[in-house]
Order: C-alpha cells, then structure tokens, then sequence
C-alpha cells in the first residue's frame, strides 16, 4: 500500500513539474542583450533569470520546494481522511490515522512557516556581516 502510495505521489509530481517552468517567448525582432541577466558584461548569458547571488538562488529553491510541499501536503490530507473512513471504528487504526494526521499539520505548519524562517536566517546572517 505504502509503495503505490509513493509510486502515485512519483507519478504526480513528474506530471505536475513542467508545469511549473514558465518559459517566456522573446518578442520577435529583439536584438540580444550585451550584459548578462546580473549586470556583468561576460558573453554568457545567465540561464537562471534574476537569481545574481546565493541568497537568490536559495529563494528560487525555497519558493520550488513550498510549491512541491503544498501539493504533497494536499495529497496527504486526502490519504489521512481516506485513513479515518478505512479505520471504520478500530481503535488501532483510529489512533494510526490520528497520528498521520498530527505529522501532517505540523508538516504543513512547516511548510507554511518556511519562507519566515528563511527571513529570520536571512536577518541573522545579515547582522552577523
């Protein structure tokens, strides 16, 4: 049960993936730019638009990961509900599902707390400088 479960989560996320790119045409007739995406004035065109810094680059992972996490955590909810319908009374499997249930809302508070723990490491290593 537990394999098909990750196999189906697998299959999921390998469907919804392309749909997070959002590439952007480039108007016809556009001459290309002379400095790179940051500013430098090398050849080389930077292919990760607006990400100049780590710090940038851990945002653009930060918003990627949230966006992984908030599908796996809806479907989630929806194995933890089917969990409460299929216990069916037995208290063994109540109490299994109630556990389910509690990892899942603290992983969604996690979840929903990551960008603010983001800031806060942020902050700190900016005073530390």
């Amino acid at each position: 049960m537990k394999k098909s479960l990750w196999i189906g989560i697998g299959a999921l996320l390998a469907l919804v993936q392309p749909l997070s790119v959002a590439a952007q045409p480039t108007p016809p007739n556009t001459p290309p730019p002379t400095t790179g995406s940051c500013g430098s004035s090398v050849g080389l065109t930077n292919p990760l638009n607006g990400v100049c810094s780590l710090s940038d680059f851990l945002k653009a992972i930060l918003a990627g990961v949230v966006q992984i996490g908030t599908i796996i955590l809806i479907m989630m909810l929806v194995y933890v509900g089917f969990l409460f319908v299929a216990a069916r009374g037995n208290a063994e499997k109540l109490q299994s599902a109630k556990s389910a249930l509690v990892w899942t809302v603290i992983g969604g508070l996690i979840l929903l707390g990551a960008t603010s723990i983001q800031l806060v490491i942020e902050g700190t290593v900016n005073s530390l400088r």
